[in-house]
């Protein structure tokens, strides 16, 4: 699983991490935070994004087996 931050504009997910290339074609799951840390993006501490991502997961948990069928 990875995890990282973007923001939405348009239908277009917007990120800086040239990392997600290797990814290309994969299905991926996008959660919209509704707090707002757009000009903010570079500067979330690890742990505040691994609570967040493990947060959803655990909400999610269903969805996720769904779509790794």
């Amino acid at each position: 699983m990875f995890a990282t931050t973007g923001y939405v504009q348009g239908n277009t997910v917007l990120t800086q991490d040239y990392s997600l290339e290797k990814y290309n074609g994969r299905k991926v799951i996008i959660t919209v935070l509704d707090e707002d840390i757009n000009d903010n993006l570079q500067s979330i501490a690890d742990e505040r994004l691994n609570k967040i991502s493990d947060s959803l997961i655990n909400k999610n948990i269903e969805a996720y087996k769904e779509l790794a069928k």
